[in-house]
């Protein structure tokens, strides 16, 4: 700021002019002197670079992972939709309905990369869902698992397999070491296993398993 002089007259009948200083802004100075030598201007270009190349690789990654979440949703409807067109029974399809979280997927065989993307897999080697022994299902905690963190004991679960229905009932909610195979054991009685990682939210490769272990009602 500058403050300009100021000058004090007084007129016929003693009235003070321009008692007060008058400030005006000083001018600016050239913006160029400004800038920090530490950071010449050349280097501007290769951060803006970089930028669109994070950019662009977000971009990708976000369409990729958009696009298999698609994908793999529309091929679960259309196992889904095999299944209510009387299809299961010539196919041996398996529907898994849990209501407390209000689930309804067709089972797949397998727990492989690729079959896990198309919905909750029968682990081979396991009981056929709805016979004696344990039947072992998992999914990824991602998608169709994605709520099963939320069962309590005492909730209910359906396989509805080749036109029978089987109720089961949950009886046990652990966590353990993916190097814990007891969950695999083998059962005298209807049992059900779910497993999925855990924990549920967490931002990469989850260190453990959830583990639901259901009955079937009246074994």
């Amino acid at each position: 700021m500058q403050v300009l002089r100021t000058s004090v007259r007084t007129g016929p009948r003693g009235f003070i002019r321009n008692p007060l200083p008058v400030l005006q802004p000083a001018q600016w100075r050239n913006r160029k002197s400004f800038r920090n030598p530490k950071f010449p201007a050349r280097r501007s270009g290769a951060r803006n670079i970089l930028s669109i190349i994070l950019l662009t690789t977000g971009g990708i990654l976000c369409t990729y992972v958009s696009g298999t979440y698609l994908w793999m949703f529309a091929e679960q409807k259309k196992l889904l939709h095999d299944f209510k067109s009387q299809k299961a029974a010539s196919d041996a399809l398996t529907k898994l309905s849990i209501p407390r979280i209000a689930m309804q997927v067709v089972v797949v065989e397998g727990t492989s990369s690729h079959s896990l993307l198309l919905g909750p897999g029968h682990m081979t080697g396991t009981a056929i869902p709805g016979s004696t022994g344990n039947a072992v299902i998992a999914g990824h905690r991602d998608t169709f698992f994605r709520h099963v963190h939320n069962l309590h004991n005492g909730d209910d679960i359906y396989i509805v397999r080749s036109g029978k229905e089987f109720h089961y009932v949950v009886v046990r909610k652990k966590v353990v070491r993916p190097t814990d195979l007891s969950v695999l054991r083998s059962s005298n009685q209807g049992e059900l296993t779910l497993i999925t990682c855990y924990p549920t939210h967490v931002i990469g490769p989850a260190p453990q398993r959830l583990i639901i272990v259901a009955k079937l009602a009246g074994s």
